[in-house]
Parts: C-alpha cells; structure tokens; sequence
C-alpha cells in the first residue's frame, strides 16, 4: 500500500492517537527538553512503532514507521497549539477527555505497587466497621401459608403444640421457595426473605425453642438453631473487597498528591470582590 494511502487509513489514525497519547504522559511527566521542541526519541519511536505493528498484525517496515511517527509529531504540533489558542476551553468534551487521560496517568502510577497482606491488614484496621460481618441466624421453620388454610395462625400453633411434642419437622406445613432450613443467614438477608417483622420476633427468640411468628407470607412455627454475633472478619474473607479498597484509596493518593504539586507549580491569582469568598477560596487552596 502507498505511503500516502497508508496513512490515511483510520486503523492508523488509531495508531497516531495512541501515540498522541503517549506524547500527554510525557506532558504529564516531561523529561528535560527545549520549550517548544518535539523530540522523537527512541522510547516514542517504539510505543508508536509496537502500536503501528499491533494495528497491521506485523511489524512495520521502516517507512511505515516514519510516516506514523512524522504524522504523530504534526498531530502534537496542532494539539500544542490548539492548547495554546485555548480551543480546549472552548469545548467542553474536550477539555473533559484531556483532565480523565491525565487523570488515568497518575492512577496508573498507583497501581505499579504491590498490595500485600500488610497493607490489607492496614485499610482493615483502619475502618473495621466498614468490613465488620453482621450477626447471622440459622433457623428451621414449618410454614403455613396465609392462603391455604381458613384460620392459618391456629394451624401454626397446632403445629406449635406438636413440634414441641417431639414431631419431626420435615413433612409438615406446606412447600416454602427457599426451603425449611435456612443456613446462617444476616437480618438483612432474613428480612428479605420473610419481611422486617419476623426478623424482629426471630431477635428475641431463645436458643433452641420454637416459637409462632408471622411473616410476609404466612405463618412459621420457627426454631433458631444457631446464632453468630457480629465479628470482624479475617484477612482472606474479605481480601478482594479490601484489594479494591486500598487500589482506590492509592488512585485517590496519586490524583491528590498530583493536584497539589501542579497547584504549587503554578501561580493562582483570585479577583473576585466578595472578601468571604475569597477567603473560602484561599482556604480550600492551602
């Protein structure tokens, strides 16, 4: 394919914008250069090269490489201007698009470090009640349901009188979805099962014993098998929960520690006449 015909081709525009792209993270963190100066170092020629090589499924000859390269550096020139004309600040997509790639920049640098179990144990020590397990239940009921019966409370506690009896649970009551045992399971999880009002009878039923409780759907003769208080728990439980919130908390770092070095790079001048706005200004600023 022609030169001229390759480059104007859209995968290779694609190709050109990554290394635009390339060309900002060196804005973002520029190497010693002359103000004003475009340098098409070994490091760009092999981003946009292994970029160009990907797009093509080969590697590119070298001509193909240079003409990438020499319409990646009159792409920068425009963009530099553009910048400078401030055509940025007066598209408002643009101007979004340029702060989220600078954005990513910094939090890509926050990810290179490793989260080990030392720093997992850290962020869980530092908000334990934001992992903190909630208290679980583990129950055996017998169902009646509203519906099926012409006075289903006094079916329950007929029921009630036989399971205390000794009766086996299994065979009695009618069919319930989720089953007559119910593993250790968090209020939450019950209410959404029987509603708010059986969790509450179900917190101050005894250990063991069945009592008559009403749900959502029906009637329950229930017995609580087994209960968990709430508890913290252990590094490995919570671990990609806890990797998530350490690899946030660093991207939040690297923005911040970002921001406040190109706020002390720059000068910030505030004319506005509102001396409490001012002041609110400069706080926020410090």
């Amino acid at each position: 394919m022609p030169l001229r015909a390759l480059l104007r081709e859209p995968l290779v525009h694609f190709v050109v914008a990554g290394g635009l792209l390339f060309g900002l993270h060196r804005l973002v963190a520029p190497p010693p250069a002359i103000a004003g100066e475009v340098v098409i170092d070994r490091e760009w020629a092999r981003a946009v090269g292994g970029e160009l090589g990907r797009a093509l499924g080969r590697p590119p000859a070298a001509d193909e490489l240079a003409g990438a390269l020499v319409d990646a550096v009159d792409q920068e020139l425009l963009y530099r201007e553009g910048l400078a004309l401030g055509l940025d600040r007066g598209d408002p997509i643009v101007r979004r698009r340029v702060i989220q790639r600078a954005r990513f920049l910094h939090e890509d640098r926050a990810e290179l470090a490793a989260i080990d179990d030392a720093a997992l144990a850290e962020e869980l020590a530092a908000a334990p009640e934001r992992y903190r397990l909630p208290p679980r239940i583990a129950l055996t009921h017998v169902f009646v349901a509203g519906d099926r019966a012409e006075d289903p409370e006094a079916e329950a506690r007929r029921l009630l009188a036989a399971l205390e009896g000794g009766d086996d649970p299994r065979g009695l009551g009618d069919p319930f979805p989720h089953g007559q045992v119910l593993g250790r399971r968090s209020p939450a999880e019950l209410a959404s099962i029987f509603g708010p009002a059986m969790v509450d009878a179900l917190a101050g039923a005894p250990l063991g014993a069945w009592i008559v409780a009403r749900s959502s759907l029906g009637w329950h003769v229930v017995r609580v098998d087994a209960r968990e208080e709430a508890s913290l728990p252990a590094l490995a439980e919570v671990r990609p929960r806890l990797e998530r919130d350490v690899r946030d908390r660093r991207r939040e770092a690297a923005i911040d520690a970002a921001i406040l070095r190109l706020r002390a790079a720059s000068t910030i001048r505030i004319d506005v006449d509102d001396p409490g706005l001012r002041a609110a200004i400069e706080g926020r600023l410090r």
